[in-house]
């Protein structure tokens, strides 16, 4: 299946086509290298690829005026006064998870300084003021997906999916607000995701099936969209060490990859309404 106009990417970094990759599609899961899913769940395969020209056009929109936070993708790179304040905590010799939170524990100074300086960023990210702390994560490296719940004394993933930061329904998705994400880690990660919005995946959807009568909502499209479009691709976007991205993940399916990587994976998120250019 082909490529579709949907969610696009766009930022201030040099040659962002050297980071964006595509795929054939995705399959179901519900266990994959020992790694366990919720029922329904969906990953992508590993038949990643640079995009063609044409793909390259629907896809990255570097250089153009339009600048909307809630149907599309920012990537930027923070800047060295972020960086150095981060570099003070020593986060690349952590050696595992569970060594990240003693470390920002432990050295209050510097979180102080680290809270002051993204604090001067972020309000400038966003026109409203509307932001607040979300969560550091720590995990394990070379993972296909990340996100995971614990459920009964065990972990379980979610494949790709919809955050749902607070209460939508799928036609209001796009007025969730958004989220920032910074690479704290010692590598690249990536952003996996489907480039279509809630209500493009919806009218896919309906093309197939009488939506009245199947349980369609936001716990649910995810399922119902991959397993009527197993062949439609989805997009690999990387983000280097300091790099971050503004996306609407209530509004679109995506999740977090490390594949190929060595090193534990640590990013800083904050949710709220990013809505301009740093």
């Amino acid at each position: 299946m082909k490529l579709t106009r949907g969610m696009r990417v766009f930022g201030h970094i040099d040659d962002l086509s050297s980071q964006i990759q595509i795929n054939t599609g995705t399959r179901e899961v519900l266990e994959n290298n020992g790694v366990k899913y919720f029922e329904g769940s969906f990953i992508p395969l590993q038949t990643w690829r640079t995009l063609s020209t044409s793909e390259l056009k629907k896809i990255d929109a570097t250089g153009e005026t339009f600048a909307n936070y809630s149907k599309n993708i920012y990537i930027g790179e923070v800047s060295k006064k972020i960086k150095d304040a981060f570099m003070l905590l020593d986060l690349y010799n952590c050696r595992s998870p569970d060594e990240v939170f003693p470390r920002f524990k432990a050295r209050k100074k510097e979180v102080k300084k680290i809270n002051t300086v993204l604090h001067e960023f972020l309000k400038k990210c966003s026109s409203t003021g509307n932001f607040k702390f979300h969560k550091i994560t720590r995990a394990l490296p070379n993972q296909e997906t990340m996100t995971s719940f614990h459920v009964e004394g065990e972990f379980l993933h979610l494949g790709l999916h919809i955050d749902q930061s607070r209460h939508f329904k799928i036609h209001t998705a796009y007025k969730s607000g958004n989220r920032i994400t910074i690479n704290l880690s010692y590598e690249t990660r990536s952003l996996i995701f489907t480039n279509l919005t809630m209500i493009q995946a919806y009218n896919l959807i309906r093309k197939k099936v009488n939506v009245k009568k199947i349980i369609l909502n936001p716990d649910t499209i995810a399922m119902h969209f991959y397993r009527l479009y197993p062949d439609y691709p989805v997009l690999k976007l990387d983000l280097k060490p300091f790099q971050y991205y503004v996306a609407p993940t209530d509004n679109f399916f995506h999740d977090g990859s490390t594949m190929g990587t060595k090193y534990i994976d640590i990013t800083i998120v904050y949710t709220g309404q990013f809505d301009q250019l740093p």
